[in-house]
């Protein structure tokens, strides 16, 4: 097929590809380029350092809604620290909340015949929880435990590296683009290119898109919190969610820090407990993440994703009344992400 011949979609899809491959390979040549310039060009998106003002409204938010008194880091340690559990009870409650993720997927999603995920438990990593799909429609999924693992985390934790996340985006993908249309580039997952700035936006919202925040609290208590003897205020618990959500995008701040300022390691380490509301030891591991030549870049997809699919998914549209529930729609706009070629600035430009 001549470029020409190429559908609109699909050159745009592979130009930013090809303009983030050419980027890498000018850098494994030596080239320097400036951080934010990197971040454009591997990305297709605007890097900017969100205003520490928005972080100490949040921080507050939090001390309102946190128990007790006095230092909002000490309580917000005290808050994790009673979510925190075995790794074999981890591996208990990932095995429901796996369950019960793929049904409620499954009732949107076209998920292709024969997909699953494998999880396993793994250590020594600068991530939380990874994605390897392997193909054919399946996913292993890497838990890491250098750090604790708290059980309120888990959901989000399944529902970004599983369903309807990582893994759900891959199946689709590889079936309809891949197999059916013949988009031979989809039979890779590149890093660092356009398409992770989507694939994180998508696994950043999946939880949002199977419950919503009212269902997710109840579902925890249910089948989570009580069978292991967590007792927590579900409305406290989404209070503290929500304020935590504004501080999502503090990494890319300390990113900025560290490669565009020059910021000394502790410097950058400090601004992530006190901006995070992070122990150090939570800090640092984060610190290794954006200070790794691989994800360095990389920090930006995940708040940058989650804040321009979140306002596209919550445009209005004609979808009519069938689509009236907005959670409804939201469903049906997500599996057009699932399914389709798009790039950020396309996401960008429906966007008011």
């Amino acid at each position: 097929m001549e470029a020409a011949e190429l559908p609109p979609s699909r050159t745009d899809y592979l130009t930013a590809q090809i303009r983030a491959l050419h980027t890498i390979c000018r850098k494994l040549n030596g080239e320097e380029i400036a951080y934010r310039d990197e971040i454009r060009l591997l990305f297709d998106i605007e890097p900017e350092a969100i205003p520490t003002a928005a972080y100490d409204e949040a921080i507050a938010a939090l001390g309102d809604a946190l128990p007790g008194e006095g230092d909002v880091a000490a309580r917000m340690i005290a808050w994790r620290a009673q979510f925190e559990i075995p790794v074999d009870t981890a591996r208990l409650m990932i095995e429901t909340i796996a369950t019960e993720v793929r049904s409620r997927s499954s009732t949107f999603a076209p998920l292709p015949d024969g997909e699953g995920i494998e999880v396993s438990m793994v250590s020594n990593q600068p991530w939380s929880g990874y994605n390897w799909y392997l193909g054919d429609c399946r996913s292993l999924i890497e838990v890491n435990t250098d750090l604790p693992i708290q059980a309120n985390a888990l959901l989000d934790l399944i529902c970004h590296e599983g369903y309807p996340g990582h893994h759900t985006e891959h199946a689709i993908k590889e079936q309809r683009l891949f197999l059916e249309q013949g988009f031979g580039e989809h039979a890779i997952q590149l890093i660092n290119t356009p398409e992770c700035v989507i694939s994180e936006g998508i696994a950043t919202l999946a939880e949002s898109i199977v419950f919503t925040p009212e269902e997710a609290a109840a579902w925890l208590q249910e089948h989570l919190y009580r069978p292991t003897g967590i007792d927590v205020d579900p409305a406290r618990e989404r209070q503290i969610a929500d304020a935590q959500r504004a501080l999502k995008s503090v990494a890319g701040n300390a990113a900025l820090l560290l490669h565009e300022d020059g910021a000394a390691e502790n410097d950058v380490v400090d601004y992530i407990v006190k901006y995070a509301i992070e122990t150090p030891e939570r800090a640092r591991h984060r610190y290794s993440f954006i200070s790794d030549p691989l994800w360095r870049a990389y920090i930006f997809t995940y708040h940058v994703g989650y804040d321009l699919l979140g306002a596209w998914l919550d445009l209005e549209d004609d979808s009519g009344p069938a689509l009236a529930d907005g959670q409804i729609r939201r469903q049906a706009r997500f599996v057009q992400l699932l399914a389709e070629q798009v790039t950020p600035s396309a996401i960008q430009s429906q966007l008011p």
